[in-house]
């Protein structure tokens, strides 16, 4: 085992580095090296190593290498200007679903803003004209949490 560590450091971080055509040669050598059977779990091994690991709801394992950061992820289409103008439309359009508030939300745009109830930016507008009814559902999502009945569960059935 203790002759092992050094070659599982080393070729961990050639690993993490490596194209897909040579992960398969490194993990073939770190394989036979190390007489490993199973390759997934050489595989993972290499993979996980230097990476914080939890273990149950505290406890946590981490490696010598130091971790990747976090992935930026996608950016949001829809700000607080949109989500704003959005709800009023769906306060006087009587808390619609999206996929009926989308096809007469054109419409709505239009009135209310000839008749100066609504404000914002014509940027604004525009991406709420060209909005999904699945984006007007989940930029809603937390307004139908606060309108929920709260309290739906009844009495429980007795014994006989």
């Amino acid at each position: 085992m203790f002759e092992r560590r050094p070659i599982y450091r080393e070729t961990a971080k050639q690993y993490q580095k490596a194209s897909k055509k040579e992960k398969m040669e490194i993990l073939d050598y770190f394989v036979r090296i190390t007489g490993l059977k199973n390759r997934n779990y050489a595989a993972r091994l290499l993979r996980q190593h230097g990476k914080t690991i939890y273990v149950g709801k505290k406890n946590y394992l981490k490696a010598d290498i130091a971790k990747k950061g976090k992935r930026p992820g996608r950016k949001k289409k829809f700000g607080e200007e949109e989500l704003k103008m959005l709800k009023q439309v769906w306060e006087i359009e009587n808390y619609m679903c999206g996929k009926r508030l989308k096809p007469i939300l054109n419409e709505v745009l239009d009135n209310l803003l000839a008749n100066g109830h609504l404000h914002g930016s014509p940027q604004a507008i525009e991406n709420l004209r060209h909005i999904s009814a699945s984006s007007i559902d989940r930029l809603l999502k937390h307004e139908r949490k606060k309108l929920e009945i709260k309290g739906r569960k009844g009495t429980k059935p007795g014994h006989y």
